[in-house]
């Protein structure tokens, strides 16, 4: 009988270290879409789990190059649009513009030094999301805020 739980439990282990591989990755990667009012844009957006509980989630916004205007412009409608499309309010989480020679020049590597952007929100008392709270971030810092997925 043991015999025949053995291969039952090698498999389990080969699952078990999957799921801690994954724990790194992020939970949504996507290039989202949106129309501004000036035209339609878009961005990488990853999220990804945080150990913080009153901000428990890390949105990483990577901008490709040849967008007119950077989202920073627009950075409380574009947090609204991100906590619609992945069901969480900005309120609750932080956001990470990560702005590197891809942002800049097509066909530029997304490797390399980054300008590292983090921004924060609250609620107004009207229910609308306020101003954001900017910060410039180190690598290590975003290390710790993507679960030691980014660096």
């Amino acid at each position: 009988m043991n015999r025949m739980l053995l291969p039952f439990l090698a498999v389990a282990a080969v699952l078990g270290s999957e799921a801690a591989a994954q724990g790194q990755a992020p939970l949504s990667d996507t290039l989202l879409t949106w129309r501004s009012y000036s035209a339609e844009r878009s961005a990488r957006v990853r999220l990804y789990p945080c150990e913080d509980e009153r901000r428990p989630r890390t949105v990483v916004v990577d901008e490709p190059a040849g967008e007119r205007e950077p989202v920073t412009d627009e950075v409380r409608y574009f947090a609204e649009v991100v906590g619609r499309t992945f069901g969480f309010d900005p309120a609750e989480a932080s956001f990470v513009f990560r702005y590197t020679a891809a942002s800049f020049t097509d066909g530029a590597g997304d490797d390399g030094k980054a300008l590292l952007l983090r921004a924060t929100f609250r609620r107004a008392e009207s229910g609308d999301l306020g101003a954001p709270t900017w910060r410039l971030l180190t690598s290590d810092a975003l290390e710790d805020l993507t679960d030691r997925a980014l660096r």
